[in-house]
């Protein structure tokens, strides 16, 4: 039982690092709303893989292997809701990111954000000057063709600017972009993504294994 308590306590789970973003791998979303039914989605998914992630995988889970391309080409501009089950709080400076793969520059992602899942904020625009380039390299099949290399560009975002307050929290964004964004998650940033032994747990922790040894020595005596 004790090796047991000490696998548990020291255990973690690995955060998705994008060259100097941490994301929270609770935070990656958990449903996708598709304004147009899925229509554009339909034909132009990207993925790691030659096949249509469907939905909510294509903007969700804690990875970057899928995404949506040429968001708002051709003035089609559908809007997509992502719901988080763990939510995003406005903590200090950046609260969350925009991956998206840049095929190509100049583009623009407007984001709206709402506290209850229900009611959104008014949307507010990122532009291309915003994104950061990660250094990360992505290759995906875009609607069935490719693959094509891209590089990762994270746009962060503080929630102060839509007026969230400090340590309140959202459940959910609505996203488009133009002219042709290529959108692969909107995640939260930060902490919350490791588990590490509270105080208390590496008392028990080291009284357990000092017991254990205290255990040994007396039965060797006996």
């Amino acid at each position: 039982m004790l090796g047991g308590f000490f696998i548990l306590a020291l255990s973690s789970s690995a955060a998705l690092t994008l060259g100097s973003f941490t994301f929270n791998d609770a935070q990656f979303g958990n449903t996708l709303g598709e304004s147009d039914g899925g229509a554009f989605r339909n034909s132009n998914w990207l993925n790691v893989v030659n096949a249509n992630p469907g939905n909510p995988g294509a903007l969700t889970g804690a990875n970057v292997d899928t995404g949506i391309a040429n968001i708002g080409l051709g003035g089609s501009s559908p809007v997509y809701t992502i719901g988080y089950s763990t939510p995003i709080a406005n903590g200090v400076g950046d609260d969350l990111g925009i991956i998206s793969a840049r095929f190509s520059t100049g583009d623009t992602f407007s984001l709206a954000v709402s506290t209850d899942g229900v009611t959104f904020s008014s949307f507010m625009d990122f532009g291309p000057g915003l994104a950061q380039s990660t250094g990360v390299g992505r290759t995906y099949f875009y609607g069935g063709a490719g693959p094509f290399a891209a590089t990762l560009f994270v746009t962060p975002v503080d929630l102060s600017a839509f007026g969230i307050g400090a340590g309140a929290t959202i459940q959910a964004v609505e996203i488009t972009a133009a002219p042709e964004g290529d959108l692969i998650r909107v995640a939260g940033l930060g902490s919350g993504s490791t588990t590490t032994p509270e105080p208390t747990s590496f008392f028990l922790l080291s009284t357990g294994v000092l017991g254990l040894g205290y255990f040994v020595r007396r039965k060797k005596r006996a």
